[in-house]
């Protein structure tokens, strides 16, 4: 699914909106699109300083390398430990699993029937719901968890999917001999690079992607500059990828500074593209001046590579501002 939403159009016909993506409502999940970010400082916006290191799909060089990564870690900036950050919920929905040992604890909840988000690498103590526990969008799960040894610094493993268990990957007949084995809820957290499907194929899906094309509210919805960012960027007549598109001129993004987002164009939620090249998600933004145009919130950060050289880490230009 690639989208375009225009919300000049897109509020007449909200309600079924939510059947056209398969969004029906479950227990706890609700009816209309509110997707935010998955973890955030106390009392921040969701997303504000941190950076996505090694990102959906891109090759898991600092834990598996060889293995393409299934979910986005999620670090604070800078080198700063993540240890301790407080990890949200990034919709409505209700928790199917707390457990494990990752390392950390795991959560996954259910937004959807067939959409999951599974946060792990989680201080047990730290955990704030239970199995059976109904959850709404920004409340708090858990914290990161500082887990000694590793050969990467402290973070949120971050997975969006659509399956719970899936018998070739977690459920009854694992292809790969994974620690994680048998019936085991969380997964490996990546999957071989010379198996025939890419992790998109198996069921896992792009977050950025997910969450991109399900922003659209009942209300206005505006965007932030993340105030560890800022500096000019370019306004383009079209998302930037597409072939039409022509520069409008730069913008200077001030740290802190918000937007009234018109569009959202975000990518396809199960991504062929194998780097950070391939995340995909910009907002049609009115400055309020008269000045409109499509700036590029997810872009690639060579801070962090693939065995290929290509990009794995994302950082954000704008991040949703949502209540």
């Amino acid at each position: 699914m690639r989208s375009v939403f225009d919300r000049r159009r897109f509020f007449g016909g909200i309600g079924a909106a939510g059947l056209a993506f398969g969004l029906a409502r479950t227990s706890g999940a609700q009816s209309t699109f509110a997707f935010g970010l998955p973890i955030a400082e106390s009392g921040g916006l969701p997303g504000d300083g941190f950076i996505v290191r090694h990102g959906f799909q891109t090759e898991n060089t600092w834990y598996n390398p060889g293995n393409w990564h299934s979910a986005e870690d999620w670090y604070r900036l800078d080198g700063v430990d993540t240890a301790g950050a407080p990890v949200i919920v990034i919709a409505d929905g209700d928790v199917v699993f707390v457990g494990s040992d990752y390392p950390g604890r795991v959560i996954i909840i259910q937004h959807a029937p067939d959409l999951y988000s599974m946060s792990g690498h989680l201080a047990p103590d730290s955990v704030m719901v239970a199995e059976g526990d109904t959850v709404a969008r920004g409340q708090q799960l858990a914290a990161v968890a500082s887990i000694q040894g590793w050969t990467a610094p402290n973070h949120l493993h971050f997975e969006l999917r659509n399956f719970l268990y899936a018998a070739e990957i977690n459920g009854e007949t694992p292809r790969y001999a994974y620690g994680c084995g048998y019936m085991c809820a969380p997964g490996p957290g990546h999957w071989p690079m010379t198996a025939p499907e890419l992790p998109a194929g198996m069921g896992w899906r792009n977050p950025t992607h997910v969450i991109g094309n399900r922003l659209l509210l009942d209300g206005p919805l505006t965007v932030q500059v993340p105030l560890a960012a800022g500096g000019a960027t370019t306004l383009t007549s079209a998302p930037w990828q597409r072939d039409d598109a022509t520069d409008l001129g730069l913008i200077d993004l001030v740290p802190g500074a918000r937007y009234s987002v018109l569009a959202v164009d975000a990518g396809e939620e199960a991504s062929t593209g194998t780097s950070a090249e391939a995340y995909f998600l910009s907002y049609l933004i009115d400055d309020g001046n008269g000045t409109s145009g499509w700036v590029r919130s997810a872009v690639p950060d060579f801070g962090d590579s693939g065995s290929d050289g290509r990009p794995s880490s994302v950082r954000f230009a704008l991040l949703p501002a949502l209540g």
